[in-house]
């Protein structure tokens, strides 16, 4: 009787390890990536990097569509026409678009409104996707969010 009783221990211990390595390899490579962007977006945001700030954001004209392109100098000097206070991430939704993934990152701003902060890859890694026409009055960054749990 005590055989059947180490091999279900052993097979626990093996399900656990199995499960939390394919739960670390999900974080690192799906989960990480667009809050990684997202971080250092903010981070150039509270430097006032523009050059730093170029490789962190595109801009769209139409996210479902996909129409992405670089962001010029104008729009990068509008992004900090308002002061810039750092917001929280809260959680990451996942939609598949017509031609790419794009990730609606939740975010709080420090007065407690919530916008979503979008990432998505682009020419190998993931870049902050700015609205052509700003959605926020007060951030252009940020764009409409409508939370429901």
């Amino acid at each position: 009787m005590k055989a059947p009783s180490r091999i279900s221990l052993l097979f626990f211990i093996g399900i656990f390890v199995a499960g939390s390595t394919a739960l670390g390899y999900y974080y690192y490579f799906v989960y990480e990536p667009p809050l990684k962007a997202a971080a250092q977006f903010m981070d150039d945001m509270e430097k006032a990097d523009i050059q730093a700030l170029k490789a962190d954001v595109i801009v769209s004209s139409d996210i479902e569509e996909g129409k992405l392109r670089e962001p010029t100098e104008r729009e990068l000097k509008n992004l900090f026409t308002d002061r810039f206070q750092r917001g929280r991430i809260l959680d990451q939704r996942r939609h598949e678009g017509k031609s790419r993934n794009i990730y609606y990152l939740v975010y709080r701003e420090p007065d407690g409104r919530v916008f979503a902060l979008i990432a998505t890859e682009f020419n190998g890694h993931f870049r902050i996707v700015v609205p052509e026409t700003p959605m926020s009055q007060r951030h252009r960054y940020l764009w409409e969010y409508t939370w429901t749990n």
